[in-house]
């Protein structure tokens, strides 16, 4: 069985993410980039790091918990899994921004993408 401590972790991820989805939806809908402002464009890129950072943590926890080896391990599990939605939401969203900035380049993608790769082989490599 779960802990309780998880299962809020996750409702409270499930809950990051419905909220930043709704707001993010609702700026694209209702307001153009000019009308916005630099401010509220940079809490939109905000948003999709949560958006993609607790979607990512949610769908790799559950489907690594179904392995019968990872069950007597959910903390570490949920650590794992919130590390790859936080590098993987903060390299599409940075990408992103360069991309809206125009100024991404197809050096800037390769340096960004080994960056993030080499910091998680850190972590999977290091001892705890």
């Amino acid at each position: 069985m779960r802990n309780r401590a998880i299962v809020f972790i996750e409702l409270i991820l499930a809950l990051l993410f419905i909220g930043a989805l709704s707001v993010n939806v609702y700026l694209m809908v209702n307001y153009t980039p000019k009308q916005l402002g630099p401010a509220a464009i940079t809490f939109w890129f905000i948003g999709v790091v949560i958006i993609i950072a607790s979607f990512v943590t949610l769908i790799e926890y559950n489907i690594k918990l179904r392995n019968s080896a990872n069950r007597m391990q959910p903390r570490k599990v949920l650590t794992q899994s919130l590390r790859t939605g936080i590098l993987l939401g903060l390299t599409i969203t940075i990408l992103l921004a360069l991309s809206s900035l125009r100024s991404l380049s197809i050096r800037d993608i390769i340096l960004f993408v080994l960056t993030v790769v080499i910091i998680e082989l850190y972590f999977r490599t290091r001892k705890t």
